[in-house]
């Protein structure tokens, strides 16, 4: 029984190594968004927010439907309220994390997946009020979520995808700390549900990007 058990496993690591697929790719992701009001003939500007993002990944397709990696977040955005003595933030963003992917349905060319995982996060925030930059509260982060992916074969290689922040489910707990020493405060926020808020791993709610099979 024991020869037979080890044959099954060796038969069953060379099915995984004949299926198993290396991938690569990444997606990013753009948000602009600009306020502004009018009062008569009066037009004043209001906040100004604009970020990007960019998130590389690596895998392997155990199957050709089933396939494992990790993920990295890289991102930059930029606020400012644009009034007579306007106040500016500039954050830097990261994150890492491990996923699965499954394929759910095929037609065609297109197929949708559901991509879960988990991750951390996080975000360092600074401050500028005229000619003065001090360090604004930072964050960490815990999340773990799924959303749809819907793909596209441009080849039998590579895939375009497109992915929505504003249908992810999942869990996310966030710690944000401000000041230092005797005056460290921290604030942790625990979140569950459907949608965007709460989840800073992708921030951008649309997002594009490239597979590339091997």
């Amino acid at each position: 029984m024991k020869k037979v058990f080890l044959a099954m496993m060796f038969a069953s690591m060379m099915a995984f190594s004949a299926n198993a697929q290396l991938f690569v790719g990444g997606s990013v992701g753009f948000d602009v968004s600009a306020d502004k009001s009018t009062s008569g003939t009066t037009v004043t500007n209001g906040d100004l927010d604009v970020s990007f993002d960019f998130s590389p990944k690596v895998g392997y397709y155990l199957s050709s439907t089933f396939g494992v990696g990790v993920i990295t977040r890289f991102g930059i955005g930029f606020s400012n309220d644009r009034e007579s003595d306007p106040t500016k933030y500039t954050s830097i963003e990261w994150g890492f994390g491990p996923f699965m992917r499954y394929t759910v349905l095929s037609r065609g060319d297109f197929s949708l997946l559901v991509e879960g995982g988990t991750g951390v996060y996080g975000k360092a925030l600074t401050r500028t009020i005229q000619s003065t930059t001090v360090k604004a509260p930072s964050t960490f982060g815990f999340d773990i979520s799924a959303m749809p992916v819907l793909s596209y074969s441009l080849t039998s290689r590579v895939n375009l995808e497109a992915s929505s922040n504003l249908l992810r489910f999942g869990f996310g707990l966030e710690t944000t700390k401000s000041g230092a020493g005797d005056s460290l405060s921290k604030d942790t926020t625990t979140s569950f549900g459907f949608g965007i808020n709460g989840y800073d791993f992708f921030s951008s709610p649309y997002r594009i990007g490239v597979i590339f099979k091997f």
